[in-house]
């Protein structure tokens, strides 16, 4: 029972942050111990974060429905801002879905040798380095002015010291008005999350940041990407569920834990991206990486 909950933790916690599941799936097994999760373990593990990501963002996906089958309750205008969302957040799942088709077996044999996993893992934070590097300098900065509040009170400055001025957009307002080109290149991206480490996260809010949008407003596109990308897979996956060799009683535990801690990752994750940057993740990335490969290569029978 232990084992099961951690693994659901591990799945919950590293699914959304950007860390990479698939790796920490492979490698926290192999180091402490435990068997290998069967594959119907996995597939329940990835329906707990499904769970998660579709109760963080049931007031959008509501809105989705009712845009298409009751527009009159939206209003015009929230229903075209709405089916304009979702238009791209179908286009943006054709890359992951067709490349996934092609190279699926080729990342899970990957995903099964946990050091390979763990070089994937460091290897791959080269292109979250890579973004943060270029958002630092192609971010366009504020220009402070001062200009008085009003005749005879005293000058103040402009943006406020501390962040942007009060009626910047929001990440919601930002994906509403995001471009078409923006969406598919997040979305292509995305279908780059196969590859062992990358992380769907880590790999989306990079994109986002390569064209400019924000890191919270491309986290957002990037949980609300995994919810067709987490079902596909999971769908497509669903006749190995007989083959579990877990009790119904750790399967079921695993998958709440995983629900429990996605829930959490995404909330966090989001509240974090407004005020901060990539940069704890990827010195986690390269320092844990580096870690496991040294551990693994020790234990390595």
């Amino acid at each position: 029972m232990i084992r099961a909950l951690v693994l659901g933790i591990v799945q919950g916690l590293t699914e959304f942050l950007p860390i990479s599941s698939s790796a920490h799936l492979s490698i926290v097994p192999r180091l402490l111990g435990y068997p290998t999760p069967t594959l119907a373990f996995e597939v329940l593990l990835h329906f707990g974060t499904l769970a998660a990501v579709v109760a963080y963002f049931a007031r959008d996906l509501w809105a989705f429905v009712l845009c298409l089958v009751a527009p009159g309750r939206l209003g015009p205008q929230e229903t075209r801002t709405r089916r304009r969302l979702l238009g791209l957040l179908a286009l943006a799942s054709v890359p992951a879905a067709v490349i996934g088709f092609l190279v699926q077996d080729w990342a899970d044999a990957q995903t099964s040798r946990p050091l390979r996993a763990s070089v994937w893992l460091v290897a791959t934070t080269a292109i979250m380095i890579a973004a943060e590097l270029y958002a630092r300098t192609h971010t366009p900065q504020a220009v402070k002015v001062t200009i008085p509040a009003a005749p005879g009170d005293p000058v103040q400055d402009w943006p406020p010291a501390g962040g942007s001025t009060p009626d910047g957009p929001t990440a919601e307002e930002e994906l509403k008005r995001l471009p078409v080109a923006k969406a598919t290149g997040i979305g292509l991206a995305q279908a780059l999350a196969l590859v062992p480490g990358t992380s769907r996260s880590g790999i989306t809010i990079s994109a986002g940041l390569f064209e400019g949008v924000s890191r919270e407003a491309a986290a957002r596109f990037s949980f609300l990407l995994s919810i067709p990308a987490i079902l596909g897979a999971g769908i497509l996956k669903l006749g190995d569920l007989s083959g579990a060799t877990e009790t119904p009683a750790e399967l079921v535990a695993g998958t709440l834990a995983a629900a429990i801690s996605g829930f959490v990752a995404v909330s966090f994750l989001l509240r974090l991206l407004r005020t901060h940057t990539l940069w704890p993740f990827i010195w986690y990335r390269l320092v844990a990486g580096a870690l496991f490969v040294l551990l693994l290569a020790t234990v390595r029978s």
